[in-house]
């Protein structure tokens, strides 16, 4: 670029002035890339499973209350997972509008309000994928890609993911929210696992065929199914090409089937694990610092009654939601 522009004399006999010093001083630097956006991104697996299957979890009245949640609020982004029931689904994002206008349709309900559709998408699967992504910043494209690879129930929902490019102040930000393949009694031994793999892998090969250029931010958030303390974390940073959170602070477990009144009463006797993150892209801008958190939510207690018998409970999930933010 021009440092001037001689359109008068008096314009061109000062730039014949400054050209030896200009000479001497070298080529000006190039400008510095912009730091990242330091989003706060939360993800959440709201366990809106459908009423006609499960219909005593009280999905119309957690639907209503999780937009209220503390935790709920001040977020740039947030991705949702297990937002199968429609009415409770619906109800939810319609409660979160007002701060998160910018949304999804839900992952594998259908093809409308999408720019493109992937995978193994299929109008005939029963169940949808149950991801959505909210967002305070505006939505420059949005795709939904269905993984080709399931097991156990799994089979019988459209899981994938959402991708969508956010508009950050002029800035744009690559946001997946997934949900990955659950541990199922339906599934073989070590067959999660790997089913799991060949999606992080399929997600991988989905990002790299965007050749998103290094210097934009690509976050990849929801329930991974991955504990962060096992061996299998450091192969699926490894697949879906994922760099680890510079710090994962608050509650040790965002599954946790002790404290949880949710998870304790659905899987008494399942560990407690950490399995839902907000993971950067390897080899892409990032913000400093980032640092997953997982919240320890409690809520009033709300009544569910089941054959006579009555069952309270203090949580609106029996995942715990995990906030993610530089610092």
């Amino acid at each position: 670029m021009t440092p001037f522009a001689p359109r008068r004399a008096l314009a061109a006999a000062v730039l014949a002035l400054a050209l030896p010093a200009a000479a001497l001083a070298g080529p000006a630097p190039a400008a510095a890339a912009e730091p990242a956006p330091a989003l706060r991104v939360l993800t959440y697996n709201v366990f809106l499973m459908s009423k006609n299957l499960y219909p005593n979890w009280g999905q119309d009245h957690r639907a209503a209350e999780i937009p209220k949640a503390s935790f709920f609020q001040g977020n740039d982004v947030v991705v949702l997972q297990e937002a199968f029931d429609n009415s409770a689904s619906d109800a939810l994002k319609r409660a979160a509008a007002d701060r998160y206008p910018y949304q999804t349709p839900v992952v594998g309900r259908g093809r409308d309000g999408w720019d493109a559709t992937g995978g193994a998408y299929s109008a005939t699967t029963p169940e949808d994928g149950g991801v959505t992504v909210l967002s305070k910043w505006p939505v420059l494209r949005r795709e939904q890609y269905v993984y080709r690879d399931a097991c156990g129930a799994d089979r019988w929902s459209n899981k994938g993911f959402a991708y969508v490019v956010l508009d950050v102040d002029g800035t744009k930000v690559h946001v997946v929210g997934t949900h990955a393949q659950s541990a199922d009694p339906g599934c073989g031994a070590g067959e999660a696992a790997q089913v799991r793999a060949r999606q992080f892998r399929a997600l991988d090969a989905f990002l790299d065929a965007k050749n998103i250029p290094a210097d934009e931010e690509v976050l990849v958030a929801g329930d991974l199914n991955v504990d962060s303390r096992s061996a299998e974390y450091a192969s699926m940073l490894a697949d879906a090409d994922l760099a680890g959170a510079d710090a994962r602070t608050g509650h040790p477990y965002s599954f946790d089937t002790r404290e949880n009144s949710v998870a304790r009463d659905r899987y008494p006797d399942d560990p407690r694990e950490d399995l839902d993150h907000v993971l950067a892209r390897a080899g892409h801008a990032r913000p400093a610092g980032w640092r997953n958190e997982v919240v320890r939510e409690q809520s009033a207690p709300w009544t569910v009654t089941s054959w006579g018998t009555s069952y309270t409970y203090t949580n609106l999930s029996d995942h715990y939601p995990v906030r993610a933010f530089a610092g």
